[in-house]
């Protein structure tokens, strides 16, 4: 489970995205009104998520993401003139206004991203063998083969690389 932390300059802005991620059934690290706030947090739970808007009381999310470099995965939300502050190319842009759906959508591919980047290359490479089997045998996406092995590492209960081993295994 990434670390996810909720970044804007208003408190009820900061509970309203929390409360939309929570219902969906992220779990909230914490919720922060300033780019200090977010740093202090990310040192406490050591990497993760951050959703947060273009600016903040005290500087940039563009600042923000040169100071961090890759300890975060960062999703700005903002209009389209705001993401002119916006040069980083490790920032992720969501345009508002944007739906439950996509605004879900986003953090559900960032999530996933990162978990990847925390991975090993041989848990990469046993997951990728993996959905590679599953799309061949079964006719399957590769969306549909990383759900299918999603959802049979949550059923046993192991990590994804440890069913992703367990399935490879099983097919030699």
């Amino acid at each position: 489970m990434v670390n996810i932390i909720v970044a804007f300059a208003a408190e009820a802005q900061c509970q309203r995205y929390a409360a939309v991620l929570e219902e969906a059934g992220y779990s909230v690290f914490r919720r922060c009104t300033s780019l200090n706030e977010v740093k202090r947090a990310l040192n406490q739970c050591g990497d993760g998520l951050i959703l947060c808007s273009c600016r903040l009381p005290d500087g940039t999310v563009d600042a923000l993401a040169w100071d961090l470099g890759s300890r975060a995965v960062i999703l700005a939300l903002g209009r389209p003139e705001q993401f002119e502050l916006c040069e980083h190319p490790r920032v992720f842009r969501l345009t508002m206004p944007c739906s439950r759906g996509e605004l879900l959508s986003a953090v559900n591919m960032l999530s996933q991203l990162r978990q990847m980047n925390l991975r090993s290359p041989k848990e990469r490479d046993l997951i990728a063998r993996a959905k590679e089997y599953l799309m061949k045998q079964y006719a399957m996406t590769e969306p549909e083969a990383h759900h299918s092995l999603q959802k049979g590492a949550m059923d046993k209960g192991l990590k994804l690389a440890e069913y992703a081993e367990r399935l490879i295994k099983a097919t030699e």
